[in-house]
């Protein structure tokens, strides 16, 4: 299942700033790592700095894979949105089989 996650954190948390920098780095250079230990696949990371959000696209069995991929200042810096996604494609399906 793809799985849209979008992550925000107030600038008081930001990961920029020095008291974070380095265990962000840290997440950061291990996270294709980090994805295949939890079976997933990440199609796209995002960051919009001027608003504290990070978006990533994300291919998973489940959520709970998802979880464990965000560990450290990814999970406790950040307040999460994690939204299951279909195509538009499989979303006209589902109407076409309602007719």
């Amino acid at each position: 299942m793809i799985y849209v996650v979008t992550l925000t954190h107030p600038p008081e948390l930001c990961l920029a700033r020095e008291e974070f920098a380095a265990e962000f780095m840290r997440w950061y250079e291990g996270m294709n790592d980090l994805a295949r230990k939890c079976n997933i696949t990440v199609l796209g990371s995002y960051t919009c700095p001027n608003e504290h959000v990070f978006y990533f696209i994300l291919e998973a069995i489940d959520y709970k894979s998802i979880t464990g991929f965000f560990s450290g200042v990814m999970l406790t810096n950040h307040t999460g949105r994690i939204s299951p996604v279909i195509t538009l494609k499989e979303s006209v399906d589902i109407i076409n089989q309602g007719n």
